[in-house]
């Protein structure tokens, strides 16, 4: 939304603006904020290129590349 978040204000409850200020987040808070199921996000995220992994094991899907794919795939249909 770059700068226009503010015409979506009554759009926006807490858990918007809890994920909006994250720039990475983990494969549960995707599932759950997306709505759709861990599979499907992570076979998702992993499609879009927005996988992170931070040492070992820590995994983190970067927002902004997922949002972009999703713009994309929704625009494709």
């Amino acid at each position: 939304m770059s700068g226009n978040i503010w015409m979506f204000s009554n759009e926006i409850d807490d858990e918007d603006l809890k994920i909006l200020q994250k720039d990475f987040i983990t494969y549960y808070e995707g599932a759950d904020y997306y709505g759709l199921g861990l599979k499907m996000f992570t076979r998702l995220a992993h499609e879009a290129g927005a996988v992170y992994k931070i040492g070992g094991k820590m995994v983190r899907i970067k927002r902004s590349i997922f949002e972009a794919y999703l713009r994309k795939i929704q625009a494709d249909i």
